[in-house]
């Protein structure tokens, strides 16, 4: 049955906290073949307590499993076609693109481990909400409503939601930037400001994976605009921002809170730039009886 038709608020608690739990299990799966392959962690300055990683641990597979409900409530098709565009979606998303931005912007090291780390994870959470989360097909999405634009529209528009979140990012990161620069240069919190030559590749890279696990969300949704405008802002925010700061507990809360300001403008505006780019409006056919004794 569907979160949507008429499920209780119970109902849907238990469904996200079964994802949680699916999303957690992949955690310490993930743990336990690193720890006994011997890949290196990342070296946090003054890491948190064992009970505070736990407890971080269960924070994150709370929120993790909190979006993908919300995308799986609306993605249409096939179990395995879902499961593996809601999997690509959360690996690419929280664990992929933030490494990469770790990597450029972080001493930590340890990125191979992480990128390696969040797979088992991903994977096991997105399977739990396909199969515990059935959408309710209300319209057809990007799939349908696209056939009627010439494959030139497409490409621009493409071209457009690719170069839309460099400049999206480096906006906000403008705006912020007084704030924060200070602290990327004092080597004692393990940050580091690159020059432009590594920020720019970078932001094109993360764009560019963002895009391609984001389109066939946009093609398999079957419920509003405006849901899945709030569906990916929530998810971009959660997976791009308020997770990971979450848990870096070693750094300045003034850090924490102004790049959770940044990053939830991003993800607000980045995805209401997919939304209007690419998913097309759906307007409503009325078929008028005919007048009486037409043939």
């Amino acid at each position: 049955m569907s979160v949507t038709n008429g499920n209780s608020i119970i109902g849907w608690i238990s469904k996200v906290a079964a994802i949680a739990a699916a999303y957690f299990l992949g955690t310490m799966i993930s743990g336990m073949v690193i720890t006994a392959a011997g890949m290196p962690w990342p070296a946090f300055p003054n890491p948190p307590s064992q009970t505070t990683n736990l407890i971080l641990g269960v924070f994150s597979s709370i929120l993790m499993a909190g979006c993908l409900a919300l995308l799986a409530n609306g993605i249409r098709g096939p179990q395995l076609v879902r499961w593996l565009a809601l999997a690509a979606f959360s690996y690419v998303i929280f664990g992929l693109n933030n490494q990469i931005e770790a990597a450029a912007f972080t001493t930590f090291g340890g990125t191979a481990t992480m990128v390696v780390f969040f797979v088992a994870p991903c994977l096991l959470g997105a399977a739990a909400a396909a199969w515990l989360i059935r959408p309710q097909a209300s319209q057809l999405g990007l799939e349908a409503g696209g056939a009627r634009r010439p494959a030139l529209a497409w490409l621009w528009r493409i071209v457009v939601a690719w170069l839309a979140f460099p400049v999206i990012y480096l906006f906000f990161g403008m705006l912020v930037s007084p704030i924060v620069v200070p602290f990327y240069k004092d080597p004692s919190f393990g940050l580091t400001l690159p020059g432009w030559n590594t920020i720019f590749p970078v932001v094109l890279l993360r764009s560019a994976l963002a895009l391609a696990v984001t389109l066939p969300v946009l093609i398999l949704w079957s419920r509003s605009r405006r849901s899945l405008l709030v569906s990916l802002a929530i998810s971009f925010f959660a997976m791009m921002g308020l997770i990971g700061l979450a848990a870096t507990t070693f750094f300045p809360p003034t850090l924490r809170v102004v790049h959770s300001l940044e990053i939830l403008g991003d993800s607000v505006v980045y995805a209401w730039v997919l939304v209007a780019l690419l998913v097309p409006r759906m307007t409503a056919v009325r078929t008028q009886p005919a007048p009486a004794g037409a043939q």
